[in-house]
């Protein structure tokens, strides 16, 4: 592998489909579009360690019959590194890594799906995903909220000058 070269490796512990890109920056790094639906977060692209790119699975090189100079693609990743308007139908990784190579975003995982789903499936499915992110988004705000609640109200009862000093609320906490 060499800086500039757009690599990749399966999600899962196998060598199949689906794959994770990135474009190889040299020096054992990585610059990739990271994901993490588990936290409600959208993607962002870092540059990283190759073995927290690769997580222990095997690193593939994808081949480009034409594709700009290694310098070029090494600049084009380094400019949208902090970008977060991953999407996965629209501006993925393998999108990310291919426009790198080649000026041009395309993922063909994605013309895959789209050929099994169609257009009307992805727009539905990517309207889902969005969904479900603002639904987790929402969850969390709504989390911080009641904390703060009770935080506000447990200093209320606690700077309270009571008489009888009765914490007995206190004590149900």
């Amino acid at each position: 592998m060499a800086q500039g070269d757009h690599i990749y490796c399966s999600i899962y512990n196998n060598s199949k489909s689906p794959y994770h890109h990135g474009i190889d920056c040299g020096n054992d790094t990585v610059i990739h579009y990271k994901n993490n639906y588990k936290h409600g977060k959208d993607g962002i692209i870092l540059w990283v360690p190759m073995n927290e790119f690769a997580k222990n699975r095997k690193i593939y090189i994808k081949k480009y019959d034409k594709s700009d100079p290694p310098l070029v693609v090494f600049m084009r990743a380094k400019r949208r590194l902090g970008e977060k308007n991953y999407n996965i139908f629209y501006n993925n990784c393998e999108h990310f890594a291919h426009y790198c190579k080649t000026g041009k975003p395309i993922s063909p995982q994605v013309d895959k799906a789209k050929e099994i789903i169609g257009d009307n499936g992805v727009a539905v499915v990517d309207g889902l995903s969005k969904n479900l992110i603002n639904v987790i988004k929402s969850a969390e705000s709504s989390k911080n909220y009641i904390h703060k609640s009770i935080e506000y109200t447990l200093n209320f009862w606690r700077d309270k000058d009571d008489d009888d000093n009765d914490n007995s609320f206190l004590n149900l906490l």
